[in-house]
């Protein structure tokens, strides 16, 4: 058992380590924004303005804070991140563009760091007698890789995880008022907030069998009781924090915008997997295994190989005691027995994370910052499958040196992956630094093609001593006549051809059938049996401990497309012959 001041200090360390792989290069892309979804936030907060009086912001027909009053008619998310960081930005002087996106990431840092405390909170809750775990638990998380990346960026997710975690961790801690303000808040940065109201619910539940009241009507209207201040508390909260959510500012008609539900029905009717959509964004989830794409990328990208090991074994330590301590009991006799021990919620936890995670990797579109918000709860297991492994080790492993060697291969081997993710962040972003040799060697007044739905480069078409002209190619538009003569055409007096990432290449290729034409175009190009074109150079930013003087490199580029295409994309520059 560790001390409590040896356990603070430790803990202290670990927020220290997380905070490092958070605020690493805050400004990755050097202020040209090449993160889509924070370009679309950044813009919608600076267009914001804030209303004079309390009667204005609450209005939904004429709050400038309202994203559909100030020409952004399509918005899915909550408003609340932006309110918070409009006011922010305001008061700190940083109300500009490039400003409110630095600002945006700093908070987003700060709340995801902020987790590592919760998830230690939540651990020591249900593990009173293990510190140990709880320990592991902040460890895994702080390391994360996922989560370091999305703090890096100024998106809704992290604002959403802060909130969630925060209000299960709240509830544990029978603090019933403070977890549904936080998740109101959490609701009122994104809807799929409302995946943790089952997890809540339940807890609250187990609480009250906890009181053992004499008579179930007791139990019953306590229970209802609860529910009742939950819900209304939590409603509150949303409807002060994101007052567009509903469709009229009184607090006594809790319809939901109209403008919202229509907006969920488009975004809805977008992500339809058939061959009648041609949504480009879409078109990388045409081929895919939904199943295979998200066990596969949050074991090796998101969570990490050796983590995910040891969650397997966490999984497993943790079911076959249970099942093994309650297999001859009844299933009544199994609540009644478990009501006031902490493995009762731990199941609870369990059950709610695999549930979530069969739930999403079934989606159409299981994008992989999707899961991120049950990592808090994957480390919480991973901490019980390191802590297992520890505890067989020293049972059977009597030698002090060797466990020693032991331990210490297994504690490097979980901080090998963040620190090659780390070095994303460390060197240049690929396309910033293909943007500046395109100034430095190509010559002035070249014609350049970029694909559609895509960052073209270089970023600005002039420096002031060189200019260049620009065109895009419709790549993602179907396989016609006019397409083909289009783009060949463009390629006859064009100069040079750049794939700034894998968003086409990545995605055409892996559906033949949709797009024969595009797909035997890159097939011939990547390999270089396309006599019209000679690359030139080459950027990439694989993740890697090079710089540690470690000769250790991980092409990620067949990764999920949201894991690489912002922050360090594979760009190919192709002199056109």
């Amino acid at each position: 058992m560790l001390s409590k001041y040896r356990t603070k200090i430790i803990i202290f360390l670990i927020i220290l380590i997380g905070l490092i792989f958070r605020f690493n290069n805050i400004n990755w892309d050097e202020n040209y924004h090449l993160h889509p979804d924070e370009r679309f936030l950044t813009m919608v907060a600076g267009a914001m303005t804030t209303p004079k009086t309390f009667n204005q912001y609450f209005n939904q027909k004429t709050s400038l804070f309202n994203p559909t009053n100030i020409g952004y008619n399509f918005y899915v998310y909550g408003t609340f991140p932006l309110t918070l960081i409009k006011i922010m930005a305001q008061q700190l002087k940083l109300d500009n563009y490039n400003g409110i996106t630095i600002l945006g990431r700093s908070i987003s840092a700060s709340l995801d760091l902020l987790v590592v405390y919760f998830v230690y909170g939540i651990s020591k809750v249900v593990f009173r007698k293990n510190r140990r775990i709880a320990i592991f638990a902040a460890l895994f998380y702080a390391i994360s890789v996922l989560p370091i990346q999305l703090s890096h960026f100024f998106t809704v997710d992290t604002f959403l995880n802060f909130f969630m975690v925060g209000s299960a961790y709240f509830i544990l801690k029978k603090r019933k008022i403070v977890s549904a303000i936080f998740f109101g808040l959490a609701l009122a940065c994104k809807i799929t907030a409302v995946y943790i109201s089952p997890l809540l619910l339940t807890i609250v539940m187990i609480d009250n069998f906890e009181k053992r009241y004499k008579t179930k009507y007791k139990f019953i209207s306590n229970l209802i009781f609860d529910f009742i201040v939950l819900f209304l508390v939590g409603y509150l909260t949303l409807r002060i924090a994101d007052p567009y959510f509903f469709q009229k500012p009184s607090f006594f008609d809790p319809r939901i915008s109209e403008s919202y539900l229509q907006n969920l029905k488009t975004l809805k009717g977008l992500l339809v997997i058939n061959d009648s959509n041609w949504y480009p964004p879409m078109v990388q989830w045409l081929s895919k295994n939904s199943i295979y794409h998200s066990l596969v990328n949050n074991s090796i990208y998101g969570f990490g190989v050796v983590n995910s090991i040891l969650l397997i074994i966490g999984f497993l330590f943790f079911f076959f005691s249970f099942i093994k301590r309650n297999l001859s009991r009844s299933l009544i006799k199994v609540i009644k027995g478990a009501v006031g021990d902490p493995e009762l919620k731990i199941f609870i936890f369990a059950f709610w994370t695999i549930s979530f995670f069969v739930f999403e990797m079934l989606q159409t579109t299981p994008t992989l910052r999707y899961f991120y918000i049950i990592y808090p709860y994957l480390a919480i297991f991973a901490a019980i499958g390191l802590d297992s492994l520890v505890g067989f080790i020293k049972t059977y492993c009597r030698s002090g040196s060797r466990r020693a060697i032991i331990y210490s291969i297994i504690f490097i081997s979980l901080f090998i992956w963040p620190l090659m993710f780390s070095s994303i962040y460390f060197l240049r972003n690929s396309r910033v630094a293909a943007s500046e040799w395109i100034f430095a060697n190509l010559p002035n007044g070249a014609m350049i093609l970029s694909e559609a739905w895509d960052d073209g480069l270089p970023f600005s078409l002039s420096d002031g001593k060189k200019t260049f002209v620009a065109e895009q190619l419709p790549i993602f538009d179907p396989d016609t006549k006019e397409k083909q003569e289009k783009m060949n055409g463009l390629f006859t007096i064009a100069d040079y051809y750049i794939l700034t990432s894998n968003r086409g290449w990545g995605s055409i290729t892996t559906v033949p059938k949709k797009y024969p034409w595009m797909s035997s175009f890159y097939r011939k190009l990547l390999n270089g049996e396309d006599g019209r074109f000679e690359k030139v150079k080459e950027f990439t930013s694989y993740p890697s401990i090079k710089y540690l003087g470690i000769p250790l490199e991980l092409p990620d580029q067949w990764a999920d497309e949201s894991f690489t295409v912002y922050d360090h994309p594979k760009v190919i520059i192709y002199k056109i012959k």
